[in-house]
């Protein structure tokens, strides 16, 4: 059978259901929603400004979409903030007590939503409610504010109350940018009207004060974090620069650089003149050495005088002076170094010729003028004195010199290190106090784009107030409930259909027997006109049993065996048998419980009623029901069909399964067929057609299962 005829029987078959029940619902919807809650909107304008003011930290013709995109999510987070939402229900909230009113409605809220508003607040908290003056009830609410279970405004932000929740003000402020432009529309519905409108009012005077304080606040911040750094960072810089200017004061540093160069130059000039020096003084005491050994007591005695002893030093005195000054320099403050060496030399030729002179009268003094020696071989040996003296002089001026080398070595050997590392820390010092300095520049650079931003931050388009309600959504729940009932009839009969295994109709019942079904009864109980329905469904199980009849046989037997105790099975032999002796053909019936007993040995074994079986030209047997006896295989082999009759209000279990299995293996190629008893008019009418009363729904209904469109009959 075509699918498509399936769904259209099944659906007429279960028509009432479609039809009474989803109304039914319906109606039940239509009157639920007779009070249903109006819904106000309203909307709300804001121009940003993010993209089209100038920024003054920003390249001329070149604009980062991502940072001005994040800007917008800004003010979107920020109205959609829970510190903002927060000021907003308070504010509300002591907006509309200050304002509502119990006798009429007006622009902040209906007189029957403050009622509900006055019911739900506490004394302790009405008594907070100044009716003069808006900011005071504020402060006082947030003062009043604490974040338990029992505080009523806490818990009137933090429940799920619909106009000052933060979830429902969350659900119900819808924000939406226009296209990619710095336009944000805001949108909020609820229902009460003054609602509405007074919380867009608010929100238009909130979030942008909301929004300056979060960004101002963060930049302010950071810039005073930046000047604090600066101030601390410049003062250490000026200590280490006034560490480092102690520090070459305390060990005389001009330039390092220069000093050490100097000292490095110094010292080699040194070394080459202390060469010079020591060959001198080696040499003339070589010499001195040597004319000394040539001399005699008187002149030896000479050597340890006094007078010429002080002489001696005075000359070793100036001499040091002179060696020193060109060893050293000078380091009297404006003196001249030509001029002073020149007083030296003269100094130092005075006291030479005085030691002449004291050595030439001591020598008179000692000697006659037969014993006195060579006048040249003394001047020769003063000379050599007078050179060892100055060669002395210039050692120990060189010695002395070396060990002051030697201390400026030391101490600026160190110098340079500690310098270094000193100039190191200024440098960094001076890096991160640049650094930081320009860091401070780009915040307060960035303050003024949020001030300019935060200027042009306003509503071009104020709330008004919603004199319309919304459409409704009555419509929308009346044909849901309507549809949504057809669509769970739908779901739960198919669901029975795919799992029921009643024997309802011919459909089920071959599917789960897979044997034919030719015929269905009625109950007689539940039907009029049963002898005429009788008579039409006996003529198609007759004609389908009558195929089968071989006339050159002895008999035609047919078995009639009910699967379990089942109604009427007597009346479809008696029809039957009626049936084909009304065409003239002689039928012989027999019934179990009164020509044969079925647990009885001559109807298991015996071959007697075979006998009695002769002369007619069909016989039908009518057996016991299956699930309770036997049937002998001696029928069933002599049989040229077996009619099994099966209850429609009967449920085919496993056991009435492998019954009827064993029965179809046991008549092997013999044919089988099924036949309901007890249908209802619908299943019977597939066999014989339209039935009685012929309405004009009915055949309407019957040319619709049937696909007979067209059909005039």
């Amino acid at each position: 059978m075509n699918i498509l005829q399936l769904i259209i029987r099944w659906f007429l078959r279960l028509k009432w259901w479609f039809i009474f029940l989803p109304a039914g619902i319906a109606l039940i919807a239509v009157l639920m929603t007779q009070n249903l809650n109006q819904r106000y909107n309203s909307d709300i304008t804001i121009y940003t400004g993010v993209i089209s003011n100038y920024d003054p930290g920003q390249s001329a013709g070149k604009q980062d979409w991502n940072m001005l995109n994040n800007s917008i999510q800004n003010i979107i987070n920020t109205i959609q903030s829970k510190e903002t939402l927060r000021k907003l229900a308070i504010r509300l909230y002591a907006r509309l007590m200050i304002h509502g009113s119990l006798d009429e409605n007006n622009t902040y809220i209906e007189s029957k939503h403050y009622k509900e508003l006055l019911d739900i607040t506490p004394i302790e908290v009405r008594k907070l409610i100044d009716k003069k003056s808006e900011d005071i009830t504020v402060e006082n609410l947030l003062n009043y504010e604490k974040p338990t279970r029992d505080n009523f405004v806490y818990g009137l932000m933090n429940w799920n109350h619909p106009y000052f929740s933060y979830s429902s003000l969350k659900d119900n402020l819808k924000i939406k940018r226009l296209d990619n432009t710095d336009i944000l529309v805001v949108n909020y519905e609820t229902n009460d009207p003054g609602i509405t409108y007074q919380t867009l009012v608010v929100l238009s005077e909130i979030f942008s004060d909301e929004y300056r304080d979060l960004q101002f606040s963060n930049t302010h911040n950071v810039i005073k974090y930046f000047e604090n750094e600066l101030d601390r960072i410049g003062k250490e810089l000026r200590l280490q620069e006034d560490s480092l200017t102690l520090y070459n004061l305390d060990n005389r540093v001009i330039n390092y650089d220069k000093q050490t160069e100097a000292i490095a130059l110094l010292d080699k000039e040194f070394s080459l003149r202390a060469q010079e020096v020591f060959f001198t003084y080696y040499n003339t005491q070589a010499a001195l050495t040597e004319l000394e050994g040539r001399l005699d007591g008187n002149l030896k005695s000479l050597k340890n005088n006094t007078d010429f002893l002080n002489r001696l030093n005075r000359i070793s005195d100036v001499n040091y002076d002179i060696s020193k000054a060109k060893t050293k320099g000078v380091d009297s403050v404006g003196i001249n170094k030509e001029k002073y060496l020149s007083n030296l030399n003269k100094d130092l030729k005075n006291f030479e010729e005085d030691l002449k002179g004291f050595t030439d009268q001591y020598i008179a003094e000692k000697y006659t003028a037969q014993g006195y020696p060579n006048s040249s071989f003394v001047i020769q040996w003063i000379d050599e004195l007078v050179k060892l003296k100055r060669a002395e002089a210039d050692v120990k001026v060189i010695r002395d010199f070396e060990a002051e080398l030697d201390q400026k070595y030391i101490k600026y050997s160190p110098i340079g290190s500690v310098l270094k590392r000193k100039e190191r820390s200024i440098n960094f010092t001076e890096q991160s106090y640049l650094s930081i300095l320009s860091s401070l520049n780009q915040a307060r650079l960035r303050l003024k784009s949020l001030e300019m931003n935060s200027a042009v931050l306003k509503v071009i388009n104020p709330p008004n107030f919603p004199l319309n309600s919304l459409p409704s959504h009555r419509k929308v729940i009346v044909l849901g409930s309507y549809f949504g009932t057809i669509l769970l009839l739908f779901g739960f009969f198919l669901l029975v259909e795919l799992l029921d295994r009643t024997l309802r109709d011919k459909l089920r019942t071959e599917r789960l027997t897979k044997l034919r079904v030719i015929g269905a009864f009625p109950n007689a109980n539940v039907i009029k006109n049963r002898d005429l329905v009788e008579q039409k469904i006996i003529h198609v199980v007759a004609n389908n049993l009558y195929s089968l009849m071989h006339i050159n046989q002895s008999w035609n037997l047919i078995n009639i065996i009910p699967l379990v105790p089942i109604r009427s099975e007597n009346n479809i032999v008696k029809l039957l048998s009626n049936y084909w002796a009304n065409q003239g053909i002689k039928v012989k019936s027999m019934y179990e419980g009164t020509d044969f007993i079925s647990g009885s040995r001559e109807y298991l074994i015996g071959q007697e009623w075979k006998t009695q079986l002769l002369g007619n030209d069909i016989a039908i047997v009518q057996h016991a029901p299956l699930s309770e006896t036997l049937i002998p295989t001696s029928y069933l082999n002599e049989s040229i069909a077996t009619l099994v009759l099966l209850d429609t209000d009967t449920l085919f279990n496993t056991e009435d399964e492998i019954l009827l299995n064993s029965l179809v293996e046991r008549l092997a190629e013999k044919q089988v067929f099924v036949c309901l008893v007890g249908a209802k008019k619908d299943v019977i009418e597939e066999f014989t057609g339209l039935l009685p009363p012929y309405t004009f729904l009915r055949k309407m209904g019957y040319r619709l299962s049937n696909f007979g469109l067209t059909s005039r009959n």
